[in-house]
């Protein structure tokens, strides 16, 4: 299963060029100093949190956040090595086109296809593959064009229920967080949004 890589704002580069007076013994001020990288434009992890992760997925230890830097930000929430709990990523990208074009790159083969209703989405899909050792569950839902995917492994022994609606809770959080960031259109719905709801189907 592919999965979306972190999009992220590109970093502004500053050229400062100091130029001497005509008098020779005039002396240059100070360089000045270059901006520090841009920030990016989303983190997903902002809508999140670490307990609210954990109780989606079932996990009967705390899973542990991880947020990056805002000009490298990720967001991940993993267990305690060798606990056998799961674990959590998202990503997002921004896209022009509508969900089924942008899931029909990211291809699901061998695995369960539905539409979940999320609320506030403009339209979601759920994937699941299960596999012999492990469980993959990985959620696209957008938001204008705010594409994100949450991905959770599950080793066995698994809950595919649990795992199921966990990814689906999450999924209607991070809509939740899209819809009150401001800017570059990440809140803005595309024209055919799905009646509200926030069970899978």
């Amino acid at each position: 299963m592919r999965r979306a890589r972190l999009a992220t704002a590109a970093g502004a580069v500053v050229l400062a060029t100091t130029m001497a007076g005509c008098g020779g013994g005039d002396d240059v001020g100070p360089k000045p100093s270059l901006p520090s990288e841009t920030p990016a434009l989303f983190n997903p992890c902002d809508g999140l949190d670490a307990a609210q992760v954990t109780t989606a997925v079932g996990s009967t230890t705390p899973l542990t956040e991880s947020a990056g830097r805002p000009t490298s930000p990720e967001c991940r929430f993993f267990p305690p090595k060798g606990s056998g709990q799961p674990a959590v990523t998202v990503n997002y990208t921004l896209f022009s086109g509508t969900l089924q074009e942008y899931f029909a790159r990211m291809g699901a083969a061998n695995a369960d296809v539905t539409t979940p209703r999320v609320t506030g989405a403009d339209d979601a899909r759920l994937v699941v593959s299960a596999e012999k050792d492990q469980l993959y569950v990985t959620g696209f839902v957008q938001t204008g064009t705010l594409f994100q995917v949450i991905n959770v492994v599950d080793p066995r022994p698994y809950d595919r229920a649990q795992a199921q609606q966990g990814t689906v809770d999450i999924m209607g959080a991070l809509v939740k967080h899209a819809r009150t960031t401001a800017g570059s259109g990440l809140d803005a719905p595309t024209p055919s949004s799905p009646a509200p709801s926030s069970s899978p189907s």
